[in-house]
């Protein structure tokens, strides 16, 4: 996307100009004495057609403009330039460090936050004002006195990006720092050493880094210290969606068809035995009960609704069904993970199943008994406002490669025989930009070592995952 305006630390915007970046880099050029003759202009010219290319947004960031020059400069084989560009650049931020450190607050701090689920805001300090009252129940002039601190501390260090655990706990230096102690300790985070959380990981103890952190510290270093900057960049973006991070001991999902019984709580205990041992290696499960147990139930059989019931808080049950049923008239289900499993795509039933809120599975193999079905990895990408741009399509779709892999790395064996799935939202059916980035997932996956097929539907989680990019 072409961009058009850039976005200034303050805030404010102004309008993209080749022009500008062509005078930074003339300076570059000059500090190292090689002569300009139009590569400046040149060069500008190329650094607007690389954001034109990898820009998601008409108005990018100013270190994103930054980053393009170094990256342009470096890729055309102006290496000394690069240099000097990234020498000035930093001098520049050095300065503006120290005017802040004097005490001008006018100068903005220059950093990123990276919240817990992968996003990245620019520094504000009306929204750490807004954390202090919601964490630490502070305002006035001790939220101000406390945002002080911290903003002097960080106008004294070099970061550029820091994540809320580290503010937070800045936040509870400047507390300790300003006399309120108390509200450090009643309010504070308790924090584990991360070696110790990443030790467990790594052998693959889950219950161990439960035990000693809790899940969210778990999810977190789990999800996101695993994953290649590439991939956290379109994570944190709303790009892509990989199922698990915030599980990384399961598979994604299992489907187990009940061997046709005659006595219906036969048929209950395997069942349950099958969701009860699912949930240990699988993040979902779905249990597929054959149709005697749906013909029990029409009869009005009562005694076997507490016992699904059971079952379905642990997994999706789905009752078997050849056609229509009554029983969608009187469900005696309610609020409960319990739906249909039909042999062919139904429109009306599926119409009120829908209306219903209630899971449908549709296929031949659920008719038959010990049918098994395991999905190992689930991966969504949001190619929306992407259609016709290539180059940001391939970053999709070796983001869903090499999230494959690092997700695979983690599971245990028995839950990486699974399948290997993906979704795409965001670009109409059948258009050319959809069948590109399908066969280039299926490409990128074969030469990773992987064999994606393409999934039908997202799941909620996925939805809710990449409606991030609409906010």
């Amino acid at each position: 996307m072409k961009p058009a305006s850039v976005l200034k630390r303050d805030g404010s915007a102004v309008p993209f100009e080749a022009g500008r970046i062509a005078q930074a880099i003339a300076r570059a050029l000059a500090a190292v004495g090689v002569r300009d003759d139009g590569l400046s202009s040149e060069l500008a010219q190329v650094v607007e057609e690389h954001l034109g290319r990898t820009a998601e947004r008409a108005a990018v960031g100013l270190e994103e403009v930054q980053d393009a020059v170094v990256h342009v400069l470096q890729e055309s084989g102006h290496y000394e330039v690069a240099i000097a560009y990234a020498r000035y650049r930093d001098a520049r931020e050095r300065a503006r460090r120290e005017r802040r450190a004097r005490g001008d607050r006018h100068v903005p701090l220059h950093l990123e936050v990276t919240e817990p689920d992968g996003r990245h805001r620019a520094w504000s300090a009306d929204w750490l004002v807004e954390r202090l009252a919601r964490r630490h129940l502070l305002s006035g002039v001790q939220a101000i006195d406390v945002l002080a601190v911290v903003e002097d501390q960080l106008a004294q260090s070099p970061a550029t990006e820091l994540s809320v655990a580290l503010v937070d706990a800045l936040v509870e230096g400047a507390l300790v720092r300003l006399g309120l102690t108390a509200n450090a300790l009643a309010h504070g985070d308790v924090r584990v050493p991360r070696e110790e959380l990443r030790a467990a990981l790594e052998c693959g103890d889950g219950c161990k880094a439960l035990s000693l952190a809790g899940r969210a510290a778990f999810r977190q270093e789990a999800a996101h210290g695993s994953l290649p900057p590439a991939v956290a960049k379109l994570w944190s973006r709303g790009r892509l969606w990989v199922d698990g991070l915030d599980d990384p001991l399961r598979g994604a999902q299992a489907t187990s068809v009940i061997e046709q019984a005659g006595n219906p709580w036969q048929v209950i205990a395997m069942a349950a035995a099958q969701a009860i041992e699912g949930a240990c290696s699988w993040r979902r499960v779905r249990i597929v009960l054959p149709p005697s147990i749906l013909g029990h139930l029409e009869r009005g059989s009562t005694l076997l609704h507490e016992p699904i019931n059971a079952i379905a808080r642990t997994a999706q049950v789905l009752l078997y069904c050849d056609g229509r049923t009554p029983l969608l008239e009187r469900w005696p289900f309610a609020g409960s993970q319990v739906g249909l499993a039909i042999y062919n795509d139904d429109f009306l039933l599926a119409r009120q199943l829908t209306e219903r809120n209630l899971p449908l599975l549709s296929g031949a193999q659920y008719a038959r008994g010990g049918w098994q079905h395991r999905v190992a990895v689930e991966v969504a990408l949001n190619a929306q406002g992407l259609e016709n741009e290539w180059s940001q399509l391939d970053l999709l779709a070796m983001g869903a490669g090499t999230a494959a892999t690092t997700r695979l790395a983690r599971l245990p064996a028995g839950a990486r025989e699974g399948d290997l799935r993906f979704a795409i939202f965001g670009l109409a059916a059948g258009s050319p930009s959809v069948e590109y980035l399908e066969r280039q997932v299926v490409q990128e996956g074969l030469r990773q070592g992987l064999s994606f097929t393409r999934a039908a539907n997202l799941p909620a989680e996925a939805c809710a995952h990449l409606g991030r990019l609409l906010e």
